[in-house]
């Protein structure tokens, strides 16, 4: 993990206009009948110097564990959003679909990733960014986007150009927000997860036409979909994925949030709609990490029915949203797409 943000030398010189970061500690910290949540304005203030190092080890803890357990709302999020957006200053780039992750996969193969590699095919610009964990039990995405040959961005910049000329890419998010490498590696100190996670989803650097965000938790699903209201994106999805990643389990019902943007959050319009359970012979306790099964599926040398059926729901959902396909439509692109996978 990189060197520590917080910079205790750095606090107390504050500018004029800065609010003392203890502030936000009391407003959130205070008790029952006295604390409140932090206006979207603080939240992006307050992310702000922390970014910054403004913030001592002690008060970083102590807020994103407080936040930890009430929970972040919209408003916050989309305040942290802005502050790491502003720090990260991209270059311009048209992208089409741009899919965070952030939680490595313990239970099933990232069958995602073949959706993904599918819809470059078909032609859409594809930006993956995310992480490498230490969980020893998780797969984590760069190592398949390495076996499948994605490019690996360096920067933005270097992002920009191989998605200008080969449509795709994977940036590990240390090329681009290393403090958000930081800030998340703290879970493994405090044991759990933070505000961090639900920023890292949402950051969308080149602001594609389609942000894809897979959430864990049944809730959180909603604050991604609320903050996207205030966040202007074009067009966010929002669900409960597996394992915490972007990908429609195809053993069970899934609820996709969307938003559109038309340019004004006044105008942002909100619905959902649902993918149905299509595979039902799933057994819950049964595992596979073996990245060497999801590229023998990739190549025609081996079946496997619940890959082959959660790669074309990941891809219906996608084509759904950007081509306003009907359900029936998508899965018959999708089935198409995976079926000339080989050709």
């Amino acid at each position: 993990m990189s060197e520590p943000i917080a910079n205790t030398a750095s606090v107390g010189n504050q500018t004029v206009n800065e609010t003392p970061f203890q502030f936000y500690i009391q407003t959130i910290g205070r008790g029952q009948k006295r604390r409140r949540s932090l206006t979207q304005g603080e939240a992006r203030d307050a992310m702000r110097q922390i970014l910054a190092g403004k913030v001592t080890q002690m008060q970083l803890g102590a807020f994103l564990m407080l936040i930890r357990v009430r929970e972040e709302t919209a408003e916050e999020a989309a305040g942290f959003v802005q502050a790491i957006r502003e720090k990260i200053s991209p270059p311009p780039c048209a992208v089409d679909i741009d899919w965070g992750s952030y939680a490595g996969k313990r239970r099933q193969l990232p069958w995602f990733m073949l959706a993904l590699t599918l819809l470059a095919r078909k032609g859409y610009t594809v930006f993956l960014h995310g992480i490498v964990g230490n969980e020893p039990n998780r797969l984590y995405t760069q190592e398949i986007a390495e076996r499948l040959n994605w490019p690996i961005a360096t920067s933005l910049q270097h992002a920009k150009t191989q998605l200008e000329q080969l449509g795709l890419c994977y940036a590990p998010v240390e090329c681009f927000a290393p403090e958000i490498k930081t800030l998340m590696g703290y879970r493994d100190e405090l044991g759990l997860r933070s505000p961090i996670h639900t920023l890292a989803r949402m950051m969308n650097p080149f602001n594609a036409k389609l942000s894809v965000h897979g959430v864990f938790h049944k809730g959180y699903d909603d604050i991604h979909q609320q903050a996207a209201t205030r966040l202007n994106d074009p067009m966010t999805a929002a669900f409960c994925g597996d394992g915490g990643e972007a990908e429609v389990r195809a053993d069970r019902k899934t609820e996709i949030k969307m938003v559109e943007n038309g340019g004004d959050s006044s105008d942002a319009e909100k619905w959902s709609f649902f993918l149905p359970k299509v595979f039902f012979d799933s057994d819950p306790t049964e595992k596979c990490i073996d990245p060497q099964v999801l590229m023998a599926v990739w190549e025609g040398k081996q079946t496997h029915d619940y890959g082959q059926a959660t790669t074309i729901q990941t891809m219906a959902m996608v084509l759904m949203a950007l081509e306003h396909l009907t359900l029936e439509e998508a899965m018959q692109t999708a089935t198409q797409l995976w079926e000339a996978r080989c050709t």
